[in-house]
């Protein structure tokens, strides 16, 4: 299976996490993992720069010690640093590079360091493109209003582009090595801006967070409507809220991209055979979110909107079981995950439809109905028992 999606073998021997470290005027201190994949304990030598790289001297190891040997199956860390002024002396701040040297046993190991400075060019031009995507979201969200019977309003598609804006289409993006295999850790450094770009469009460290603000202001918005489905739909959207916070508490995280991340990890001893999906983790706050989503009637696109946030925050993304892709080409590797991703949205939303059209009297719809009903004390519930479990774990 693996050799049909392009991943590379099995990794042997010691590798360095991230093969390129990448330095910024924001991350002048980094950590490089050195992992053995050996069966035998790999002893460390010879670590020191290379000189004949024009800007080694900028570098560092902050270690006072360094490590001798990795386990088998072991890792260790080195602590490095950056000279920001070493790429500011005599004239415009510039980029530059330089190289690790160590032996592993007696294999030679070459590890690249990049220091880069902002390109404030690339930056606006990243903007600019994801400006311009949620305008668009929001000129079609506009016409929603308009055009579809019945019209979108806007506590319908407010949290439908928060939720498009925040979801992570993907680990990370690094345009300079579509064509290479990357580990987990070159993309993360991507992700994270160094050498790269996260891939969604608003990359906000607390992005749930605003989105559940989000949600509370669709609720207050649909209560100035006095019928009884606005009162409904106002009930669904904190309901919603609260299950959705039960992934987010029971991972420790608010990032969009740490939460799918999070979830990649295998639930029994880090085998990815069983991932740890929220689904696994908070099935209660599964079932209420699937439940109060699908009991009242919406339109198409807030079901797109609610599969969305379902998949990021119970189906791990656009990650799949017993397929890791790390290792993977890294072009390959993202467009699997982007149809891995679009086949879970449409999956969660055609299940939504199908539980709504549950004909009355039978027993999903007496579910549905049950669950519609406790969904908020359920999934307060479920947040106090998951706040204790963490507390006393």
């Amino acid at each position: 299976m693996l050799a049909l999606v392009g991943c590379a073998a099995p990794p042997t021997g010691v590798r360095a996490e991230p093969s390129t470290l990448v330095f910024t005027p924001a991350a002048e201190r980094l950590e490089l993992r050195l992992v053995n994949h050996g069966e035998a304990a790999a002893p460390l030598t010879a670590i020191r720069f290379d000189s004949r790289t024009l800007d080694w001297s900028a570098f560092g190891i902050e270690d006072r010690e360094y490590p001798r040997e990795i386990a088998a199956g072991g890792a260790v860390n080195l602590r490095l640093r950056v000279d920001h002024d070493h790429f500011t002396r005599g004239g415009a701040p510039r980029s530059g590079s330089a190289r690790l040297l160590f032996a592993a046993g007696a294999a030679p190991q070459i590890v690249e360091l990049r220091y880069a400075q902002p390109d404030p060019t690339g930056d606006l031009l990243r903007a600019g493109v994801r400006t311009a995507v949620l305008l668009a979201l929001a000129a079609l969200a506009w016409i929603g209003t308009r055009r579809l019977k019945p019209p979108l309003t806007w506590p319908a598609w407010l949290p439908l582009i928060a939720a498009l804006a925040l979801l992570p289409f993907g680990p990370g993006l690094c345009p300079d090595a579509i064509g290479r295999p990357l580990s987990a850790a070159d993309v993360e450094q991507c992700a994270a801006g160094r050498g790269g770009v996260p891939l969604a469009l608003v990359a906000v460290g607390e992005g749930w967070l605003v989105y559940f603000v989000v949600l509370v202001i669709a609720a207050l918005g649909r209560l100035t409507d006095t019928t009884q489905l606005a009162r409904r739909l106002a009930s669904r959207d904190l309901a919603l809220a609260a299950a959705f916070a039960g992934p987010l508490l029971a991972f420790g995280t608010l990032d969009p991209r740490r939460l799918v991340g999070e979830q990649a990890v295998g639930l029994f001893h880090g085998a990815a055979i069983f991932p740890s999906w929220g689904l696994v983790v908070q099935p209660i706050a599964a079932a209420v979110a699937l439940a109060v989503a699908a009991a009242p009637p919406t339109g198409r696109l807030e079901r797109l909107g609610f599969a969305a946030v379902f998949v990021a925050c119970f189906l791990g993304g656009a990650g799949l079981p017993m397929l890791p892709l790390a290792g993977a080409v890294h072009g390959l590797a993202l467009f699997i995950g982007a149809v891995v991703l679009a086949a879970k949205i449409a999956a969660v939303a055609w299940l939504v439809q199908r539980l709504h059209a549950t004909a009355s009297g039978s027993r999903a719809r007496a579910a549905l109905f049950f669950f519609e009903r406790a969904a908020i004390p359920l999934a307060i519930t479920n947040l106090l028992v998951t706040s204790a479990y963490g507390l006393l774990r």
